[in-house]
């Protein structure tokens, strides 16, 4: 759910920077930029020369840049906005070679870049690479910059534009984290690794660590420190500091965890593996810090038990052992052994909770995720959730004892931790190269990542209701992600109190087609030939009818398809024709527009003048070959209060509603996601079909 408005607001020159495609002033050669020429470049590509022509009438601000000279108004109305800065003497340097650098910096200033991660020069140029400003440079800070190159990093630049700064944990100061940093970008964040957490609870030596005298000889952090951290005092930290300008964060996996910092101390019994209390001080106060501020936060392994430790939970130091303490057996299911020939990850297969998620069966789509990436000896059991805040999404079951595989803490806006490693099947698809070694479904993997940078930027939540065809939650969801917004899956609801409720965690909703609607519902006898007369019908009926009650009452933005729309006129005290074709008195061709089994049937639609949404979406006032499933529709002779009626197709059939008093509330009779996907079965305008979810994720923002 948004939290409010994304914090970075586009000024009126980043605005102009966004109109990169007019294109960059061509040289007779493509040889090194003066500083200059640089400058000039920037400005004239960005839109500003008539700008620069006014900062000319000003006097210069650089001693060596003649007053009246070629470049005068344009390094002047640089420096205005701060894309470049004074020197101690004053001085630009305007014929001396521009460097790589010298780009990175004025580019990364211009798509404002937060100054916070912005410190010297060794940050600029992380920044640009890390954010893949430089793709397809060779970059060297100290390198000049050509008119060639500089156009590929002004192409870089303008990809910044709004993307949200996702942190990556610190694990040490030798840390790689290349892999890491490319998953993220694919998923269309811009990385940044993490300072170390410091806490002035304990002393570190020269190299960062923490001092001898606080840990026990194991490397344990004595417990009297562990108290004093477990407090939560983030004032005593750099926290704050560290996730200045920060959107979203990545926990990564890595060592075990001090059992000082568990809710309920342990002594060691973690076999003699590695433990790092500089990294446990590091997460455990950094997690606190996110809890705290609500931060979007995704967390891997060793990050789920952290989560999970700051939340209070319980704690197993080393899974064999706790198998074998019950008298089970778990073999190699969550690590290879140490002796193992070519020793990676082990694989095994995650049971999704899909009742109890509210996130994670977003991600994945179903009820098993196969072949996850796995490397740990340590974890939870599902009891060693009680008392914490956190909702058990996902186990895996070895010889009768469950492992916890997932937990969300869905109190926060997102905030999602799991046991295995989707980063590791990204990495091999995106970073590596080696698709056909990520075991894991590398769509699935990626979309931990996509979700976390998504919530992070504040994008647009969107709702499906339950109950649907699984098949049409794959497409209306890649849908929806395609035209900007965030997918989740809505509970099935049994109350209106429960909708409302329900209606809180996302900005719009989209409600479904599917079964035939119980005509109690709008107080007439039951046809002989209505269809789906199940307790799953009854079931669905009182989801979706509570769920459209409370959108209208409480102006959710929604987009209600098919037997949605036909819901959206029941509530509004409206009625349905409950069987189409003995209501044409025929079953012939005729009604095959409407629906023609197996297949999609075909059919125009017109679009009225009174319409305050559907025309917008459609570009005209017609649409051609929408995609038509459906034996019910909306009673003419019964159309709910509040509901214009928008648009016809064949036999006057009612194709589109508006409750125009609503922020946006539009019901249609066709199925848009059909055909919002394009590919080789779109008949109807894909362009079109997606912008009925464009719509809807527009008026959600």
């Amino acid at each position: 759910m948004k939290k409010g408005i994304f914090r970075r607001v586009i000024s009126l020159i980043i605005a102009t920077c966004m109109v990169f495609s007019l294109g960059i002033t061509t040289y007779a050669s493509d040889d090194a930029l003066t500083r200059a020429e640089l400058v000039k470049l920037l400005v004239d590509t960005t839109g500003q020369t008539e700008q620069a022509a006014a900062a000319a009438q000003r006097a210069s601000v650089f001693q060596d840049v003649a007053e009246g000279s070629a470049y005068e108004g344009y390094i002047n109305f640089a420096y205005a906005n701060g894309l470049i800065d004074n020197t101690d003497n004053n001085c630009f340097n305007p014929d001396a070679p521009a460097t790589q650098l010298d780009a990175a910096i004025m580019l990364l200033r211009l798509v404002q870049v937060p100054r916070e991660l912005l410190d010297n020069a060794d940050d600029y140029s992380a920044m640009a690479v890390d954010s893949g400003m430089t793709a397809g440079i060779n970059y060297n800070a100290a390198a000049t910059v050509s008119a060639s190159q500089f156009q590929q990093m002004v192409n870089g630049a303008s990809g910044l534009i709004g993307k949200p700064y996702i942190g990556i944990t610190w694990k040490s100061n030798t840390q790689n984290y290349e892999s890491f940093k490319a998953v993220i970008r694919a998923a269309g964040g811009i990385p940044v690794e993490l300072d170390q957490v410091v806490s002035n609870v304990v002393g570190y030596d020269a190299e960062g660590k923490v001092s001898a005298e606080f840990l026990n000889a194991s490397g344990m952090l004595k417990q009297q420190y562990a108290d004093q951290i477990k407090a939560k005092d983030l004032s005593r930290s750099n926290a704050a500091s560290v996730m200045q300008a920060i959107d979203g964060i990545f926990f990564t996996g890595g060592e075990d965890i001090s059992p000082s910092l568990y809710a309920v101390p342990q002594t060691e019994a973690n076999n003699g593996e590695d433990i790092n209390a500089t990294r446990d001080i590091s997460d455990y106060t950094l997690m606190a810090y996110c809890f705290a501020n609500d931060v979007p936060t995704f967390a891997a392994c060793r990050g789920m038990q952290m989560m999970s430790i700051v939340s209070g939970s319980g704690f197993i130091q080393d899974i064999p052992n706790y198998y074998a303490a019950n008298g089970r057996s778990v073999g190699d299911v969550h690590r290879m052994p140490p002796e193992a020939p070519n020793r990676t990850y082990a694989r095994h297969s995650v049971d999704i909770l899909t009742g109890q998620s509210r996130w994670l069966y977003d991600v994945v789509g179903g009820a098993t995720l196969d072949n996850v990436s796995s490397w740990h000896h340590q974890g939870l059991s599902p009891q060693d959730l009680a008392g914490t805040d956190l909702t058990l999404v996902a186990k895996s079951t070895v010889d009768g004892l469950d492992i916890v595989e997932g937990v969300e803490k869905q109190g926060q806006t997102y905030c999602m931790g799991v046991q295995f490693h989707p980063e590791n099947d990204c990495a091999l698809a995106v970073y590596e190269n080696n698709p056909s070694a990520a075991l894991c479904d590398v769509d699935i993997c990626l979309t931990f990542f996509e979700n976390l940078v998504a919530y992070a930027q504040d994008r647009p939540v969107i709702g499906i209701s339950w109950g649907g065809d699984p098949d049409d939650y794959v497409d209306i969801q890649d849908i929806i992600r395609n035209v900007g917004g965030v997918v989740t899956h809505l509970p099935q609801i049994t109350g209106y109190d429960n909708a409302v409720d329900a209606l809180r965690r996302v900005d719009g909703i989209v409600v479904t087609g599917g079964e035939d609607i119980n005509p109690d519902l709008y107080g007439e006898e039951h046809s002989a030939l209505l269809e789906d007369n199940t307790e799953y019908r009854d079931w669905r009926d009182t989801s979706d009818y509570n769920l459209i009650k409370a959108a209208v009452n409480t102006n959710k933005p929604m987009l209600a398809i098919c037997r949605g729309m036909q819901m959206f006129n029941v509530v509004c005290g409206g009625g349905l024709i409950q069987d189409l074709p003995s209501y044409l008195g025929t079953t012939g061709d005729e009604y095959k527009v409407h629906r023609n089994r197996p297949n999609w049937a075909r059919h125009d639609i017109i679009i009225g003048d009174n319409a305050k949404w559907m025309k917008d979406i459609a570009g005209d006032s017609y649409l051609m070959d929408v995609a038509s499933w459906h034996h019910q529709v909306a009673n003419p002779g019964r159309v709910g209060q509040g509901l214009t009626v928008v648009s016809y197709g064949p036999n006057d059939v009612i194709e589109a509603v508006e409750y125009q008093a609503n922020t946006f509330a539009l019901g249609v009779q066709f199925h848009p996601e059909a055909d919002a996907l394009g590919g080789s079965s779109a008949v109807c305008n894909p362009a079109v079909a997606a912008n009925f979810f464009r719509s809807l994720v527009q008026h959600a923002n």
